[in-house]
């Protein structure tokens, strides 16, 4: 109720400025609010945000896959180099892999026993949340067992099963396909950047009631001369309500802002992967930095099943580029399926009791930005 009656106070009090600056203010002398602070309600106690900088988690040190990385259907099945190529001028690419492949797993992933796929079972220092209050184990007897992850300070009971599927394929370590794409900040630049809206924010070094929610972008970001993403900038929030996730509590303790869980849906566009992503149980812990900026982790849940088709199950045209997408970073996609199956950590099925999500986790920095509400 507090918040809901400082926000109706606010909307007002910027109804109100907005009308005087409008018939009394020259535009060159138009008051302006602080980069940081929501635009929508030009309040000193709601801070807004966008996501500058996205990064996923490898552990801390030399920690490997004893057995080797994956391989991928080329290399399972023994397909030369320009093979599949030399088959596709001849007959096509549909009568080439439907010749050369078994069944594609990654429009239907089921369709032939598991191939094997090779996990990241080895003990490390992870960087991620622990999600769930308590340290997990393989041997435990309740729930879906696993291994939980060490934070690289010592932290026990991190929730980090994603990196345990892709920790053992190439295009996943570090220096790959993917960790190029985030080192050169391709999942801010392209699509629609992450918002991030801090409200009740009485001091930025201890405050026991804040809260936070999420939001798409309508906007992309707007880059400086060395390509970093440019502080103070407005950006308009996407407008469509599902892409708004609820206001979650939270706290701000010596600096460091932490938050309840929250589901969280936005948007997204990178390259062929074209729809949204589902954070289910999402909770952040981020610096509020000096100069304004929050850098932290975000760890959540994600559903096995959407998450295996964000990952395979796309198109350019009428192709479909799961197989492609899948050979590139260097896995099969039916033995990915297999091993979400038994990775698997979060919300069991009340019938089956089967886990249907693997926890995750993505480090991140964002800069203070002026959030621009449809109803602005």
């Amino acid at each position: 109720m507090a918040v809901a009656r400082r926000r109706a106070r606010n909307f007002l009090w910027a109804l109100a400025t907005v009308a005087f600056v409008s018939c009394a203010t020259p535009p060159e002398q138009a008051p302006q609010t602080e980069p940081g602070r929501s635009a929508r309600i030009a309040a000193p106690e709601t801070r807004g945000f966008v996501v500058s900088k996205l990064s996923g988690i490898p552990p801390v040190g030399d920690a490997g896959c004893p057995d080797g990385l994956n391989r991928t259907e080329r290399q399972q099945y023994g397909i030369e180099a320009g093979e599949l190529e030399a088959k596709i001028d001849e007959l096509g690419r549909v009568a080439a892999e439907k010749l050369l492949y078994p069944p594609d797993t990654c429009r239907d992933p089921e369709r032939h026993a598991d191939p094997g796929f090779r996990t990241f079972d080895e003990p490390a220092a992870v960087a991620g949340l622990d999600l769930d209050g308590k340290t997990s184990r393989k041997s435990d007897s309740a729930g879906c067992a696993h291994d939980d992850f060490v934070g690289p300070n010592g932290e026990s009971g991190i929730d980090n099963q994603y990196w345990r599927l892709v920790g053992c394929v190439a295009g996943y370590r570090p220096g790959g396909l993917i960790d190029r794409a985030f080192e050169n900040n391709n999942y801010v630049r392209e699509g629609f950047p992450i918002l991030l809206e801090v409200d009740g924010v009485d001091d930025p070094k201890n405050d026991d009631a804040v809260s936070v929610r999420f939001l798409s972008s309508r906007d992309a970001v707007s880059l400086d001369g060395v390509g970093h993403v440019t502080q103070g900038t407005s950006l308009g929030v996407l407008d469509e309500p599902k892409f708004w996730s609820d206001f979650a509590p939270g706290r701000i303790e010596n600096g460091v802002l932490t938050t309840e869980p929250v589901d969280v849906l936005l948007r997204f566009k990178q390259q062929v992967i074209d729809g949204d992503v589902y954070y289910r149980d999402t909770r952040l812990r981020a610096e509020l930095l000096p100069d304004g900026r929050l850098r932290g982790v975000l760890g959540f849940y994600r559903d096995t099943g959407r998450l295996f088709a964000h990952m395979n199950d796309h198109y350019i045209g009428q192709y479909h580029t799961g197989r492609s997408a899948s050979d590139a970073r260097g896995y099969i996609c039916g033995g990915m399926h297999y091993a979400l199956e038994r990775l698997a950590d979060g919300h069991p099925d009340p019938v089956t009791g089967r886990c249907t999500s693997v926890s995750a986790a993505l480090e991140f920095e964002a800069v203070p930005a002026f959030l621009i509400h449809p109803e602005s």
